[in-house]
């Protein structure tokens, strides 16, 4: 004991110790104990727990000790650390062995840079889960903690200041069954994690209300034709700045503002006419568009080889008859001429990060933001609706499950289960449907890539 130590009292032969400091003002009573085998929540070795009692009292120091003695001695012999964990220090260690595993998932794939999964732990667990869990000790958690969690998740929009919304407006006021399931995945992991690394013995029910009630998968609202063909009157008019929301006093509209718009517009188009997923069309550049001509129907289409860095992999996906109009209107108002230049990029050439606030605000004003269900689209709803209408147009032949799946990316009970009912097509070509004067426009369009001054 150091010499600053006085009036050392010795228990459980010799296991505590209770002194008083030196020159303390208020001769707290402190106590010291050793427990073989005692670890942090690191597994690492501790020796000594030594703390003040908060006790002037002897006796009443003597009993807190004796007290926290049987606590150590309780938590070593289930191998628990010696002191409470919170959620978040649970979280923590979780997720520094996790994050490893999914930078190692994707590089086996051959893949570089941020996993989308990444994100959405990171972007989950500080906006929901650790604000909620986080500073609440494990060993008092409850049931009835855990339940409340999904009560608080789903009003969580609805209670947030309009500061908040308006950062993230691209969030959904009520959670989808799917985000829902996807969040329960996760805290199950947690928790279970947490008990076979043996930091606390709660054993919480984690089941979201969705899944107790058994709702179905949430389904994204589509559009139907009438709804595609008002949207695209809306956006002839909203590219050129002649909607009554423009025409109101104080609507200013500058080339840039043109411009955005113009390419919004086309980046709508683009996903109605292929079924990429929003970040596979941003992530394209001018060398993934590849022009193809069948010499025996005389069809010209794009093929767009999708970047092995997305969600699903590379793959190759048969764009519609309507990408090649698309595609030569985007670099004409762009101006790419490489083949390395992003294929949605801004004035600047740089790389376009989405139209997450420019998409929702258009589809408001032209009263196409929500579906007659009341469900919000988002630019997502542009790949159901080319499910949908693909599928229409290829008269339910016998394959055309499969070749959705293979160009959206996808699987079968996907398909099945969220985008379109079942129903096939014959062969590849089938997908594009094209028409006397789309095979016409192919063959000038061959013909005038030159005069264009555009390279295929």
């Amino acid at each position: 004991m150091s010499k600053s130590y006085i009036n050392e009292v010795v228990l459980r032969d010799g296991a505590i110790k209770l002194f008083q400091r030196q020159n303390a003002k208020r001769g707290f009573w402190h106590y010291r104990i050793n427990v073989r085998g005692m670890r942090d929540i690191d597994g690492k070795k501790v020796k000594y727990d030594e703390r003040s009692t908060g006790e002037t009292d002897l006796d009443e120091a003597k009993r807190i000790a004796l007290d926290r003695y049987d606590e150590l001695k309780l938590r070593t012999r289930n191998k628990q650390p010696i002191t409470s964990v919170t959620f978040a220090d649970v979280y923590a260690l979780w997720w520094a062995k996790r994050e490893v595993d999914l930078h190692a998932a994707w590089a086996t794939k051959g893949r570089t840079g941020v996993t989308e999964r990444i994100d959405y732990y990171k972007g989950q667990s500080k906006r929901y889960w650790l604000p909620y869990f986080g500073t609440h000790k494990m060993e008092e958690m409850t049931q009835a903690l855990v339940e409340g969690y999904w009560t608080w998740r789903i009003s969580y929009w609805s209670n947030a200041t309009q500061q908040e919304r308006d950062k993230h407006p691209n969030h959904a006021k009520t959670p989808s069954k799917k985000t829902l399931d996807m969040e329960q995945s996760a805290l199950r992991e947690v928790f279970a994690w947490g008990n076979a690394h043996k930091l606390f013995n709660f054993h919480p029910i984690i089941i979201s209300p969705y899944s107790r009630k058994g709702i179905p998968n949430y389904r994204r609202p589509s559009f139907d034709e009438v709804e595609w063909q008002a949207l695209n009157a809306y956006m002839d008019k909203w590219i050129k700045g002649e909607t009554e929301h423009d025409m109101r006093k104080g609507a200013r509209l500058n080339s840039s503002h043109i411009y955005h718009r113009k390419l919004c517009r086309l980046y709508i188009q683009f996903l109605a006419a292929t079924g990429l997923r929003t970040g596979e069309a941003l992530k394209l550049k001018c060398r993934d568009m590849r022009h193809h001509l069948n010499k025996e129907t005389g069809i010209v289409h794009y093929e767009i080889a999708v970047s092995k860095h997305n969600k699903t992999g590379a793959r190759t996906v048969i764009g519609g008859m309507d990408v090649r109009r698309i595609y030569l209107q985007i670099r004409r108002i762009a101006g790419q001429k490489e083949q390395d230049d992003w294929v949605f990029c801004n004035k600047d050439g740089k790389q376009t990060k989405g139209f997450y606030k420019t998409l929702p605000e258009m589809l408001k004003q032209s009263g196409l933001l929500y579906d007659s269900n009341g469900d919000r689209r988002a630019a997502y709803s542009l790949r159901h609706y080319y499910a949908e209408s693909t599928l229409r147009k290829m008269r339910y032949t016998e394959n055309a499950i499969d070749l959705l799946c293979k160009n959206m990316g996808t699987s079968r009970q996907s398909i099945e289960n969220h985008y379109v009912r079942r129903g096939a097509i014959s062969n590849t070509e089938d997908i594009l449907q094209p028409t006397d004067e789309h095979k016409a426009q192919g063959l000038r369009f061959l013909e005038n890539l030159s005069n264009w001054g555009l390279k295929p």
